[in-house]
């Protein structure tokens, strides 16, 4: 009860006969009207799962139910009554429990309240504060399913109050790519949202786009680092990891130099990110913050054939990053993929990002369900495609691309065709002209919950097609290392590294992101460069090894206001809208697509938030349960 920020859980008390009586309906002799029995709600609940966390039993389970809840009437003050047949007498007699507008905190001095996670099953308390690293706390689940703790709570609820620029300065607290992550991000946070069990979750990356394109006043100034190090880092990878890598570790007074083998810096973000999708400006703009901080960068310098790691170890380097990506398309396997006509998606959306001359004619066929799939696709069309088919092998359910991706695509008239898998690609004279396909037939589900598929007998068919896109994954390209390094490749294709360091089997070079981990989206990349940077800190300050903690754990909570608005009512989700398709095969080809949200509905939207990040930072929060009319 005291946990419920809206105080919507209360206790049934014995003033009926106890659901501890007897067979013959007769309370125990020792039951007394104070005790409780079972949980009951009696106002509005707002999903938080605080209740359930905290419950030492476990007794507590939140579901949402279409509808009205019916609510049970508050039980009243708990008085206790003095025992007489002892000499001791509880406190009870001079003083009540009831709800928490009473009392200030359950725990009194003895410890400040905050949730936390229990990490072993024999604690009952779950709300000690250790005062700590920070670990254990629980914050809300956008913000722990956030790869770099972004505060998704605080910045939706800010956009929500018409407060753009405090709110993306919130979003840029820990990642330096706000504005990319907006348009870009997988949005894990959206998946983990509590508002889902009410309706639909909350649009937190659209809202993140949102406080960036509104707000750029608030982005946040760097402090010049309180040190200068004479220490010198070189990171190899000018992508998500190795600038994030650089822009903690500038801040951090050491002296940085990324070294990148493309004619722009970006990574995947700038070579395989249509501008469509991420414009070249924006994604520009939050590279140069980072140079801006005094980061050298050296294009056009491919690592492995026009730099070694013994001409770096001769500049003294003091350590070194690798973080070069996972860029390596994987092949079909099939027979006639090396016919004309047929590109590993990663490569063609490189050459029409960089604005080489890509025409296509016919038709396309994109194989894969992701992200590259999509812009694969997407990019097809505007490469003259008259017709762009997108198979998968599994359900629509199943593919990983974002659904406003696939929204996106079939607004472009994409055509998706799931439970489809090519087995030959067909030809004349050295030139795709078919690919030939078997459906497939749902058997269940594996352990990721995917659907099991199998082959349908006798359903194969051959697709007329000119063009064949292959997106079904990446892997990194081990070949950057030297003949005979010691560094230890995976028999994935990934370098090993020691999973606390992050170094490499040869003294001071680490390896992080896709290199090191398979291929991640955007935000798990900027992670990696964040946690890199640390372990490299570490490593030349000469600490010993330590378990990492991220940096927005550590930190206190903050509240934003002592009295938080929440609106329960059923409401519809806001979706940004996309240019007419018209518009798009004129001249905006390449112009951003997707809208975003106008300021009446970014504030719509934010308001919808349930404010999960103060619940389980204050449990003496205020709460309105509806929003005025």
């Amino acid at each position: 009860m005291d946990v419920c920020p809206v105080q919507a859980l209360d206790m049934t008390r014995t003033l009926t006969p106890p659901i501890e009586a007897g067979a013959e309906g007769t309370a125990r002799q020792d039951q007394k009207r104070w005790m409780m029995e079972f949980p009951i709600q009696s106002k509005e609940c707002i999903g938080c799962q605080l209740c359930a966390i905290e419950c030492p039993t476990s007794a507590i389970d939140v579901t949402a139910v279409a509808g009205p809840v019916e609510l049970a009437p508050l039980q009243g003050p708990i008085y206790h009554e003095p025992e007489s047949s002892t000499r001791w007498a509880p406190l009870a007699p001079y003083t009540r429990e009831s709800l928490k507008e009473v009392h200030s905190d359950p725990w009194g001095g003895l410890a400040r309240w905050q949730a936390a996670k229990r990490s072993d099953t024999w604690q009952v308390w779950r709300t000690w504060d250790t005062g700590l690293d920070g670990a254990g706390r629980l914050f809300a689940p956008c913000q722990e399913a956030c790869p770099v703790g972004t505060d998704a709570g605080l910045y939706v609820a800010l956009v929500g109050e018409g407060r753009y620029a405090e709110a993306l300065a919130v979003a840029a607290e820990y990642n330096p790519f706000p504005s990319v992550c907006g348009r870009v991000c997988t949005a894990p946070c959206e998946t983990e949202c509590r508002r889902g069990e009410v309706d639909e979750p909350i649009a937190i990356r659209d809202l993140k786009r949102f406080a960036a394109d509104h707000g750029m006043a608030g982005y946040p100034s760097v402090p010049a680092p309180a040190r200068r190090r004479s220490e010198r880092v070189a990171i190899i990878g000018a992508g998500p990891t190795g600038l994030s890598a650089a822009y903690a570790l500038i801040r951090g007074g050491y002296s940085v130099t990324i070294i990148e083998a493309m004619r722009v810096a970006g990574g995947m973000m700038a070579i395989g990110i249509p501008e469509y999708r991420l414009p070249k400006q924006v994604l520009q703009a939050e590279i140069d913050r980072i140079l801006d901080l005094g980061v050298e960068l050296r294009l056009n310098t491919p690592f492995g054939r026009d730099l070694t790691l013994e001409d770096l170890r001769r500049e003294r380097f003091d350590a070194i990053l690798l973080a070069t990506g996972a860029s390596q398309s994987q092949p079909l396997g099939v027979a006639g993929e090396d016919l004309q006509g047929v590109w590993p998606a990663t490569a063609f959306l490189k050459s029409t990002n960089l604005g080489e001359s890509v025409h296509l004619t016919g038709d396309a066929i994109v194989v894969g369900g992701g992200s590259t799939a999509m812009d694969a696709a997407r990019s097809a069309w505007r490469a003259g495609a008259t017709r762009v088919r997108v198979l998968y092998r599994r359900t629509r359910a199943d593919m990983p691309a974002q659904d406003e991706e696939v929204r996106a695509a079939e607004h472009e008239q994409v055509e998706i065709e799931p439970l489809v898998t090519p087995i030959e690609v067909l030809g004349r004279e050295g030139k795709m002209t078919h690919v030939r396909c078997r459906r497939l037939v749902v058997t269940g589900r594996d352990r990721q919950g995917r659907s099991k598929v199998a082959h349908v007998p006798g359903s194969e068919f051959d697709i007329p097609a000119q063009t064949l896109l292959v997106a079904i994954g990446e892997a990194p390209d081990p070949s950057i290392l030297p003949e005979g390094s010691s560094i230890q490749v995976a028999d994935w294709g990934g370098l090993l590294t020691d999973p606390e360091t992050l170094m490499t089997a040869q003294h001071g070079i680490f390896a992080a992101g896709d290199i090191a981990t398979g291929p991640k989206s955007v935000i798990e990349g900027v992670a990696q460069g964040q946690r890199a940077a640390w372990a490299i800190d570490r490593y030349l300050r000469h600490l010993p090894v330590a378990r990492y903690v991220p940096p927005w754990r550590r930190r206190p909570a903050l509240l934003e206001t002592s009295e938080v608005v929440v609106d329960v009512r059923h409401r519809t989700r806001a979706h940004s809208s996309f240019a007419p398709r018209a518009e798009i095969e004129n001249e905006r080809r390449f112009q951003e697509t997707s809208r975003g949200f106008t300021e009446p509905s970014a504030q719509l939207e934010g308001q919808r938030c349930l404010r999960c990040d103060v619940n389980t930072s204050c449990q003496l929060i205020k709460v309105k349960r509806e929003v005025p009319a």
